[in-house]
Order: structure tokens, then C-alpha cells, then sequence
């Protein structure tokens, strides 16, 4: 790849102090054939000696790493991170997940078809060393796969929006997020212009899905292995299952300096996967000028996934309950909280279902698989690449 030319796609990797799993990706990533994608690296570690043990003597113009040692927010270090993106398109991975080639084929196609962002069904990847429900404690690496369809879906981003609004917004729903999406560089561009920044509030992840509804007006939900959620020892994800993802907003340290003085009243005082999902939901929507949309969203169900995730903090939901009566009446919290334990049964019943599977079968939940490279391996080798196929283009209304 020439210096001067413009990647289809950039992998943008913000990372802090996990350079044993963000040296394994690199490596995988710089495995790929093709020559018009670049990795680009923000590392914002206490010292990155083990980095360039492992990768300083890299000589590939695909990969651009940048080391800032200034401890900085985590929007701070995606942001920074994103900023540096030279493609047509960006996807931003944590250091724990993975992409397939695939990934270029996507970006491809979507630079053809005019489409500007994309979402993605992925499996999940245990690396040893993670527990779940499903699998407890386990040290060969654990790779559980969705039914791939191989179809693209067009869903207009209004609704998609509305059905995140629905759910109280405890959920990224189908809504696009650069973070383990596909989105335009000229779309983030055109977010950044208008507030400020490609990530407007507190969880990069639901605050660039809804700043990215605000411009375009459908995307694509795309069924075949392109994004690899992994989760490692030290991830987020795996902090959640051990239950330790939950409290104080202020004693978070890797949240913006402002995330408490601009914490929407409306959403219970706490860290968790919802409040803080919610919390940025809001914020974006004010921040794109679509602030009346927060009527729309379910307070009611939000409260009762705070209550029933988080039966601790109870008190400083029922307190913003009485608060918010016309939103949230005792019989809409009743049917709400039933709504909630109703998700989490099929929740449930799926993993069960999952693990009853992986008994019989074996092409679902694959194990053995030591990092992400095998699991990228292993998906090259299960689902054959193939050019991307133009679906029908939407309809008005879709």
C-alpha cells in the first residue's frame, strides 16, 4: 500500500494496558492478503516495553501505532484514536476482539453501493482464562457461533432507534456502532462537525450508534462472520460476569471528567450496563438536536432493569420512580419489571439450549482455540469468502 493512498477501511484499536492480547491481534490483523486497510493503534498505557518487544521491529505500512502515556478518559482514547483514521470507512475492535478479511470485502461493496454503515452479527470469543454461565471457569479459549444466514438486511435507522427507545435503552438493539460496526469516515466526519465528537456521551458504543442515526437514513445488518466479540481476563465483559461492572459513577476512572455533572436526571445514579447505555442514549440524542425524542424513551423498563440487575441500588430507583409518576406508573413498572424477567428467561433458555447443544454438535461452540488468530483461522476455514452481492436497495418507508 502506498503511502498516499486511501485505505477502504481502517481498524482503529484504542488500548490501555493489554499489550499480551493487543500484540496477538496486530499480528493477526497484518496476516490479511489484502493491501487497502490500515491498522491504526492508540495505545494509551502506563509504557508499551512489551509492545515493542513483540512488534517494534514491524516494517508494514498498514500498521500505525501511536503511544500516548498521559492517562486519558476512555472516550478520550477512542476519540483520539478515530481521529487518526485515514479509510473510507472505519470499524474501531477492542484489543480482546478480532475481524476477518471479510471485513475489506464489506467495505468494498458498501463504497460501491453507496451505502454508508453497516451492522454486524458476531460470535462471541471466551480466551482462556474466562468463565461464563454457559462454560465457568476454562482455560482453552471458547468460540460460540450464531446462525449465519449470509443475507444483508436493510432496516431503515428511525425505527431501529425507536426499538432501542422501547427497551429503555438498556440495549444497542440493531442500531450500528462504529465500535464493532462498519461506518463511513464521512458520516463520523459529519457527527464530529456537528457536536464535537465522534463519541457524545459517556459508552463510545451507544453514544456513536445513536450520533450515527442522526445521518443516515437506513444501513445494512449483515449475516456472515465479519467482527469478533472477544472478551479477555481484564475486559469489561468479563468484569460483568464476575459482577463486578457496577458502581459509583464518580469512582469510575476511565469515564469523562464531566460524566457526573452531565448525568441525565432521569437515569438512576449508578454505574451499570444500563445507566450508563441510557445515560449516553440521552446524551447523544441532545447533543444532535433530537432531544425530543427522549420522551419517547421507556423509563418504566428501564427502572426495572435497574431493579432487577441491580436489586442493591432498588432505593435510588424508586426514588426517581415517584419522581416521574406520569411516566412511570405502578402498573406500567409492574408490566415493565414482567418484561424484564420475561427477556432475561429467554435469555436463559437460550443458553440452555446452547449448552444441550454443544453436546451433540460440535459447529456452534468450538473449543480449543488459544487467541484470536486460531479463531480467525478457524473462521477462514469454515466460511469460504465471497464477494458481497447488492440486496435490493430499500423502499421508501423501509
Amino acid at each position: 500500500m502506498t503511502t498516499n493512498r486511501v485505505p477502504i477501511v481502517s481498524i482503529v484499536i484504542p488500548t490501555r494496558n493489554r499489550h499480551y492480547y493487543l500484540t496477538r491481534l496486530i499480528h493477526t490483523l497484518l496476516q490479511m492478503e489484502a493491501e487497502d486497510f490500515e491498522v491504526v493503534v492508540h495505545d494509551n498505557s502506563d509504557e508499551n516495553s512489551e509492545y515493542l518487544q513483540a512488534c517494534g521491529s514491524i516494517e508494514d505500512q498498514r500498521l500505525r501505532y501511536y503511544f500516548n502515556p498521559t492517562r486519558i478518559s476512555i472516550s478520550e482514547n477512542y476519540e483520539q484514536g478515530l481521529s487518526l483514521a485515514r479509510g473510507s470507512f472505519v470499524c474501531m475492535i477492542g484489543d480482546d476482539d478480532a475481524v476477518t478479511e471479510s471485513i475489506i470485502d464489506l467495505a468494498r461493496w458498501m463504497g460501491a453501493s453507496g451505502i454508508e454503515a453497516a451492522a454486524t452479527v458476531y460470535p462471541t470469543y471466551l480466551w482462556p482464562g474466562v468463565g461464563s454461565v454457559l462454560d465457568r471457569a476454562q482455560a482453552r479459549g471458547i468460540l460460540r457461533l450464531p446462525r449465519y444466514t449470509g443475507s444483508l438486511e436493510y432496516i431503515n435507522a428511525s425505527s431501529a432507534l425507536d426499538a432501542v427507545l422501547a427497551s429503555g435503552g438498556i440495549s444497542l438493539g440493531d442500531l450500528p456502532s462504529v465500535y464493532a460496526g462498519v461506518i463511513s469516515k464521512r458520516v463520523l466526519d459529519k457527527l464530529k462537525a456537528r457536536v464535537g465528537t465522534y463519541f457524545p456521551g459517556p459508552s463510545p458504543d451507544m453514544a456513536n450508534a445513536v450520533g450515527v442515526s442522526a445521518f443516515v437514513d437506513f444501513f445494512v445488518k449483515v449475516s456472515v462472520p465479519i467482527y469478533v466479540a472477544g472478551a479477555c481476563p481484564k475486559s469489561g465483559s468479563a468484569e460483568g460476569a464476575r459482577h463486578g461492572h457496577v458502581g459509583e459513577v464518580a469512582d469510575k476512572a476511565f469515564l469523562a471528567a464531566d460524566t457526573v455533572a452531565k448525568w441525565p436526571p432521569e437515569v438512576p445514579f449508578f454505574f451499570s450496563g444500563p445507566t450508563i447505555w441510557a445515560a449516553s442514549l440521552i446524551s447523544a440524542l441532545e447533543a444532535t438536536g433530537r432531544g425530543d425524542l427522549r420522551t419517547k424513551l421507556r423509563l418504566d423498563r428501564l427502572y426495572a432493569a435497574c431493579t432487577v440487575f441491580h436489586p442493591d441500588y432498588r432505593a435510588r430507583v424508586d426514588h426517581l420512580r415517584l419522581k416521574n409518576p406520569e411516566s412511570v406508573s405502578s402498573f406500567s413498572y409492574f408490566l415493565a419489571t414482567c418484561w424484564v424477567w420475561w427477556q432475561r428467561v429467554k435469555a436463559r433458555v437460550s443458553n440452555l439450549v446452547q449448552k444441550a447443544e454443544a453436546k451433540f454438535r460440535d459447529d456452534r461452540r468450538i473449543v480449543g482455540l488459544d487467541d484470536c488468530g486460531a479463531v480467525v483461522a478457524f473462521l477462514a476455514g469454515k466460511f469460504k469468502r465471497r464477494p458481497f452481492e447488492a440486496a435490493p436497495m430499500p423502499r421508501t418507508g423501509v
